[in-house]
């Protein structure tokens, strides 16, 4: 038998409020950053954060201050 991979969904659940805290906190900073952008409708920003959270997460990344700032980094870098 080979040993499962767990996947990405296994992760998350794991780390719900992590996610969540990190997700807000890092809301918080690309709204300072561009006060003019329209946050409550960019729902491609918003799913760009939640895929790069959750792989963060599935490469064994759980705490909240180190999935913002390396989602920061990532996502203000392109």
């Amino acid at each position: 038998m080979y040993p499962r991979t767990p996947s990405i969904d296994s992760h998350v659940r794991k780390t719900p409020d992590a996610l969540k805290e990190a997700f807000e906190a890092t809301w918080v900073v690309l709204q300072a950053r561009d006060p003019f952008r329209d946050f409550d409708r960019d729902f491609e920003l918003r799913a760009a954060l939640n895929r790069k959270l959750k792989t963060l997460v599935a490469d064994g990344v759980t705490d909240p201050i180190e999935l913002r700032e390396w989602v920061l980094e990532s996502l203000l870098l392109r």
